[in-house]
């Protein structure tokens, strides 16, 4: 699989499904980050073009297409990637102040966060609970007085994530531009319909975007503020289809651009130490990096099915709460 960068150009506008039509005083709202749909359905129609056009014959074939993503990356001055992120882990509970505090409480945001981990919670006797059975509550094995940082970075450095996976007992307290970032920042903008016979505004004619800024401001002068997307794409399995070109093109509302560039480097890999304690302790922890939906909704019961004279069972689920794709 190859790995593409897609890096926007202009702020980009991924809809949260709700109405945006031609009335005064209009939103159109974007999602906090793209849904793997957004980048899928951008990769696959890129690759179906002929001389512009979507081909409408290789619908099919661009269906077949496989796509990984999108995770968010910091990007050098070169335009590779330097820094990847993982989406904060919903088993994750942070303590401490949160990255926007800076502004009001001075270097509050300097001050470590500790992060605490979510499990199976046992009981002695059986609790009474709406969960699916057998599934077991999630929550602190230790009772905490204190109440959860308001604003926790949404978006991990790798390094720290990959700690989590490993042992999330032995995370060290991390400061907030430490631990990571809340990724690309929202960007409104004002917009005036435009009369075509007089190319003037027309009066009350008022609307607003919102748009993602793929940059960020990190304090240490070793990370980058340009950020971007990347996807792990392969194409050999659907025929007939073009290989993706190294262009500016749009992608999301609005026709917005993008760079799409090939990357050098792969997605990263499960790590060799969390394989070997998953083989030590007969268990694991299936983290998402990317929104899913399953036939049973949370429940994935292709990882459940037995395999090699192993049967997994599910003991828990740490599940954030929904989100909303489309409007329709």
């Amino acid at each position: 699989m190859t790995t593409w960068i897609i890096e926007p150009r202009d702020p980009l506008i991924v809809r949260d499904g709700r109405p945006f039509g031609p009335d005064p005083g209009a939103r159109a709202t974007s999602l906090p980050f793209p849904f793997p749909s957004t980048t899928t359905g951008g990769v696959r129609t890129r690759a179906g073009l002929k001389e512009g056009i979507f081909e409408t014959t290789l619908i099919d074939q661009v269906k077949e297409i496989a796509v990984r993503g999108p995770l968010l990356v910091e990007l050098s001055d070169k335009g590779e990637i330097e820094h990847w992120f993982a989406p904060a882990p919903a088993d994750a509970l942070i303590f401490g102040p949160s990255s926007d505090d800076e502004a009001v409480e001075g270097n509050e945001a300097k001050r470590p966060l500790e992060c605490k981990p979510l499990v199976p919670l046992e009981f002695a006797e059986k609790p009474l609970t709406n969960l699916p059975e057998p599934l077991l509550p999630v929550g602190l094995p230790k009772s905490d007085p204190r109440k959860p940082a308001k604003a926790p970075p949404r978006f991990w450095f790798w390094a720290s994530f990959e700690q989590w996976l490993l042992d999330p007992f032995e995370v060290k307290p991390l400061t907030a531009t430490d631990l990571g970032h809340n990724g690309p920042r929202p960007e409104s903008r004002m917009h005036v319909r435009i009369d075509r016979a007089t190319q003037t505004s027309e009066e009350g004619r008022l609307f607003q975007t919102s748009g993602l800024e793929f940059i960020h401001s990190h304090p240490s002068p070793s990370f980058g503020a340009r950020l971007g997307l990347a996807l792990s794409v392969n194409t050999q399995a659907a025929a007939g289809v073009a290989d993706l070109a190294q262009t500016i093109a749009p992608l999301g509302g609005e026709r917005r651009l993008v760079h799409w560039r090939e990357s050098s480097q792969a997605l990263p890999a499960c790590p060799d130490e969390v394989k070997a304690r998953i083989v030590k302790d007969r268990a694991c922890r299936v983290v998402l990096l990317i929104p899913a939906h399953f036939e049973q909704g949370y429940r994935p019961t292709w990882l459940l099915e037995p395999r090699c004279g192993v049967t997994p069972t599910l003991a828990a689920a740490a599940v954030p709460r929904p989100q909303v794709v489309s409007g329709w």
